[in-house]
């Protein structure tokens, strides 16, 4: 196929002091099967020589565009990226993080050959810092929940897949393809919720109707640095985001259903907030963060356990609460025994 009858793809890809990634960000765009790209740099007011080392790269590739703006975070940064983007199809991707080679090709033939689908997403692999082509076989990444392959992998129109993206984020963000025709009916991303900004977008796509499609083919898959500078590690930053997050979403016109598992997971966020805290010395906030969750959820299970938790917080470690959480309720209530406190 040639590039004129291609498609074109934009990759947004926001950056702010990652001049030692962002070559290999960029290699990963420059090695896809697919030809027809382009790749929008957002500079979000880097202090290294990110500038210079984009610079260097654009001068033999004239299908890249930097753009630099006053720090703003990666929402605004994505947001500028969208606003000077051509292309039919987006692909978000972070200056850390890379894409395999057949990715867009097989991304853009299948919207091309599905015209009912919005959003096709792929699966996710991790590799070290270190070495981009030693990639980790573990497909377990979440915040605080069981190990497992965390990406449901499912497809759909309607309450499924928003029920989904409501209980947890079901893709990384450089994962999905989008049309444009989405981005154009769900708007920019809010520039206030970083690091979650690129979940709530998805919860507004399928709240809007957008139909998803998860596949997974071997050497078109997201790939993620795992490193210890990604701003989702920071667990009580990233909650108080997801917090923010989840009653920005209980102001949507979604059903009755929908809303109640909302209510729940701000609950939720609430309590682990509150154990993130506690584990940190912040005892007061943290056991007010409980209490919260247990006035909020409207499960009494979980209403208990959150008071459970509360109560043993001054007498256990952070480890053993983090524990409790995951824990039955009645191993909970035997979590406080005063043998074991």
């Amino acid at each position: 196929m040639s590039t004129a009858s291609q498609p074109l793809v934009s990759v947004i890809i926001p950056t702010y002091n990652y001049a030692r990634f962002i070559a290999q960000a960029v290699a990963s765009v420059q090695s896809q099967t697919y030809s027809n790209w382009e790749i929008i740099i957002v500079d979000d007011g880097s202090t290294d020589n990110t500038e210079a080392v984009v610079s260097s790269i654009a001068a033999d590739e004239p299908r890249l565009t930097y753009l630099r703006q006053d720090n703003a975070r990666q929402a605004a940064a994505r947001n500028n990226g969208i606003k000077h983007a051509r292309g039919n199809f987006f692909q978000f991707l972070d200056a850390d993080d890379l894409i395999e080679p057949h990715k867009l090709e097989e991304q853009v033939a299948f919207l091309e050959q599905h015209p009912d689908v919005d959003i096709t997403y792929c699966g996710v692999r991790y590799f070290s810092p270190e070495r981009a082509g030693e990639l980790l076989l573990s497909r377990q990444y979440s915040s605080w929940e069981d190990s497992g392959a965390w990406m449901p992998e499912i497809s759909g129109r309607g309450k499924e897949i928003l029920l989904a993206l409501l209980r947890n984020n079901i893709m990384v963000v450089n994962a999905p393809l989008i049309r444009r025709e989405v981005m154009n009916r769900a708007g920019l991303f809010e520039v206030d919720l970083t690091p979650v900004e690129d979940w709530e977008y998805l919860i507004r796509c399928a709240a809007d109707g957008a139909a998803f499609s998860f596949n997974d083919v071997e050497g078109a898959r997201a790939l993620v640095r795992a490193h210890g500078e990604s701003s989702s590690l920071n667990q009580p930053r990233y909650l108080r985001s997801v917090l923010k997050m989840r009653k920005k979403i209980a102001q949507l016109k979604l059903d009755a259903e929908a809303l109640e598992l909302n209510r729940q997971k701000i609950a939720e966020t609430e309590g682990h907030l509150g154990i993130e805290e506690v584990a940190q010395g912040k005892l007061g906030s943290g056991i007010s963060q409980m209490l919260k969750a247990a006035l909020k959820d409207p499960r009494f299970r979980f209403r208990a356990k959150w008071l459970i938790c509360a109560a043993s917080a001054p007498f256990v470690s952070g480890d053993r609460l983090k524990g409790m959480v995951t824990s039955s309720l009645s191993r909970s209530i035997k979590g406080v025994r005063p043998s074991q406190a």
